[in-house]
């Protein structure tokens, strides 16, 4: 993959920097960068790292320089898989070159919240956008209506290894910053300051390290400071590209964004001060909201002498607070903020826009069965999560998701199929490049020969179509009869992969296929939710071929001085149960999402499950569950948990044979037990995702 990089320049500043660390790291993993900038003392370390570094006027806005530039953008852009802008200006000619060819995706950095006038308006934010912080991603959906399905939230990252916590505690207090109109407020208060407080503290030093346009003015209000003071307490710098070697020497870091975490990564205790904001002194009482704008104070006071030269008094006299503060920011750097997080994050960008194939989503979709349901959602979620965004569903036509879909934000680039239409569904095999069937034992014959099938049919034809087949998470229930079981054989030899939701569904695929592999149940990827403590009732996750009849529930309820709960999962399926259910006196949910059924299990002491699902469901909300194994996918699901979990198993789940209506059961479950068996499955399917996609 090769990555055209634009930026105005490539000085000192933190944008420059970020710039830098991402093509250091992205040329490790193997990416083709090249660099097109006007220049800097960073362009020149990435040429001394083999990394081409093409020279463009794009710091001058001259009708000549500009045209000079937007030739120089098209011919490389010509050579190049993606192009990834930093600026605005940058962004906007290349949005321009690409309105007239057919040109490459492109990625946008957003570093900044820009002002909407006079030319705010006309900025191009990319195929997909980086945005630094939650800020600047609110910004941009706010005010230029991206959606935020298009948006990657990423950090400013530091690479840590380079600035050891190894500082000589000189007595000096460092700024780095581009000394620019609209970025010079904290170096020029810094410059009055010293007339208040070095003549106090004739030992301590103020360094302020950057260059700009308003360079020169802070050069000459320095020198007079300075001659006043009678000795050099301001050293200024210029622009330099060795900052981690020059903070080894500090001793109080000034600054904000990536020169901030910088200062923290270095160990120095941290005042955030820029022309958006003062923050004050980085601590834990203000680090998580000063980390929403970047570090960059954003929706905080202003930066005003009498603040900045307070704080820088405390830190100066109080040397404990100082090391306490260095140990919390470079921890907080490194728990937070590495090169490699950074990196991942446009790797990513460049992935779902360069590689990411388009899917097609087949399943039991559109009948309001909960357990289908929040499996296709699972999916789209974990497929949008790995970049994957152009996806279609085979679903009933009118179901209740078309109306989901249309009116869920984030959900708009999925495009649904009839799924009883062959049309509809030729259309859809033909117009993606991957057919996935998720959830569910949907090649079986249980209750008819003809869905076994129907997905045999799909899968040959997405085959015969030169589509990649795959199955996530399946099961194959209990296939009766010759011409059952060779449907069954050919849609699993068929599959390019056979993702297995048990070790009874995988022994039966990796008879026909050997690029089959054992995949948990995909909706153990919802969120994990414990239980209260206070027990008032139990649920009954009922179906309808009502396996537990209503008698058995109240002879529960009364052994265990608790309150049934009767939960349709599948409403359309079991609408029949619900007149049972009132003549009985049994109170009834029927729960539109997964959310909604982990709050009805918060106050149950466990549930019994006539599905599949409902076991699912209540292991990640961290309750006990008794299931009804008439059917092979079941008894296999507490087979697999056995396995795993040895002695906490039995706690977790077990089969409802082994529920005793008459005699109060201690039930024995920790939060730290489903916590064990949801981590267990989580990593096998996310390893296992990440592989594929």
């Amino acid at each position: 993959m090769r990555i055209l990089i634009i930026t105005d320049k490539m000085d000192i500043g933190g944008a420059e920097t970020h710039i830098y660390t991402l093509i250091r790291e992205l040329t490790k993993k193997g990416v083709k960068i090249k660099l097109l900038s006007s220049g800097g003392v960073y362009a020149d370390l990435l040429k001394k790292l083999g990394v081409p570094s093409i020279f463009a006027p794009l710091d001058k806005r001259d009708i000549f320089s500009i045209k000079k530039s937007e030739k120089i953008i098209k011919r490389e852009m010509k050579l190049c898989d993606i192009v990834h802008t930093h600026t605005r200006f940058s962004s906007y000619l290349v949005n321009k070159i690409r309105k007239n060819s057919d040109f490459p995706k492109i990625v946008t950095t957003a570093h900044l919240n820009f002002p909407l006038f006079p030319f705010g308006k006309l900025a191009y934010w990319g195929d997909m956008t980086l945005a630094v912080s939650e800020d600047i991603k609110r910004y941009l959906i706010d005010n230029y209506g991206i959606t935020e399905e298009n948006i990657k939230l990423t950090k400013n990252s530091v690479d840590t290894e380079l600035f050891g916590k190894e500082n000589f505690f000189k007595k000096l207090i460092i700024h780095t910053s581009r000394i620019d109109e609209g970025r010079a407020k904290t170096a020029f208060l810094l410059e009055k300051i010293a007339t208040e407080l070095l003549p106090k503290m004739r030992d301590w030093r103020i360094m302020i390290v950057g260059d700009g346009n308003l360079y020169h003015k802070l050069k000459e209000k320095v020198a007079l400071t300075n001659s006043a003071l009678g000795f050099e307490g301001i050293i200024l710098t210029g622009a330099r590209s060795d900052i981690p070697n020059i903070l080894r020497y500090g001793s109080i870091f000034v600054g904000v964004s990536r020169s901030a975490l910088e200062g923290m990564a270095a160990g120095l205790p941290t005042v955030i001060s820029g022309d958006e904001g003062y923050g004050g002194i980085l601590s834990k009482e203000n680090a998580e909201e000063l980390a929403l704008s970047n570090f960059c104070a954003r929706g905080f006071p202003d930066a005003t002498y009498s603040s900045l030269l307070s704080d820088i008094r405390t830190l100066i006299n109080d040397k404990n607070l100082r090391f306490s503060l260095s140990d919390f920011g470079r921890k907080l750097v490194e728990e937070r903020y590495s090169k490699e997080s950074m990196m991942n994050d446009a790797y990513f960008c460049y992935k779902r826009l360069f590689f990411a194939p388009s899917v097609l989503l087949v399943g039991y979709f559109g009948y309001s069965n909960l357990g289908d349901e929040m499996t296709l959602k699972t999916a789209i979620n974990e497929l949008s999560e790995r970049g994957i965004t152009n996806i279609g569903i085979l679903c009933r036509k009118d179901s209740p998701i078309k109306e989901e879909f249309k009116e869920k934000k984030g959900f708009d680039f999925v495009k649904l199929y009839d799924r009883m239409s062959f049309v509809d569904i030729r259309t859809a095999i033909e117009s993606y490049d991957t057919v996935i069937l998720c959830g569910g034992n949907l090649l079986q014959n249980e209750t008819s020969e003809r869905s076994l099938l129907y997905y045999e049919r799909i899968i040959a034809l997405a085959k015969k179509k030169g589509k990649g087949v795959y199955m996530l998470s399946s099961g194959f229930g209990d296939v009766k009869g010759a011409f059952g079981n060779a449907l069954l054989k050919n849609s699993i030899k068929n599959a390019n992969f056979c993702g297995c939701r048990t070790s009874y569904d995988f022994g039966i695929a990796k008879k026909y296929n050997q690029n089959s592999y054992l995949m948990p149940d995909l909706c153990f990827l919802l969120p994990e939710r414990a239980s209260n403590k206070e027990k008032t009732h139990f649920a009954w996750v009922v179906s309808r071929k009502k396996h537990i009849k209503a008698e058995e529930i109240q002879k529960i309820a009364n052994s265990y001085s608790l309150t049934p709960l009767a939960i349709l999962l599948f409403p359309e399926e079991d609408t029949a149960i619900k007149d049972e259910l009132n003549e009985k006196c049994i109170e009834f949910h029927i729960p539109k999402d997964y959310d909604e059924f982990s709050e009805i299990l918060a106050k149950c002491a466990f549930t019994l499950t006539e599905r599949l699902h409902g076991a699912v469901f209540s292991i990640l909300s961290h309750t006990p569950v008794y299931l009804v194994d008439d059917t092979s996918k079941k008894r296999a699901i507490i087979d697999e948990i056995y396995k795993k979990t040895n002695k906490t198993s039995s706690k977790l789940i077990d089969s409802y044979k082994n529920f005793k209506i008459s005699e109060k059961k201690e039930i024995g479950a920790q939060d730290s037990d489903f916590n064990y068996v949801i981590q267990m499955f989580r990593y096998e399917l996310t390893e296992k995702l990440n592989e594929l996609f």
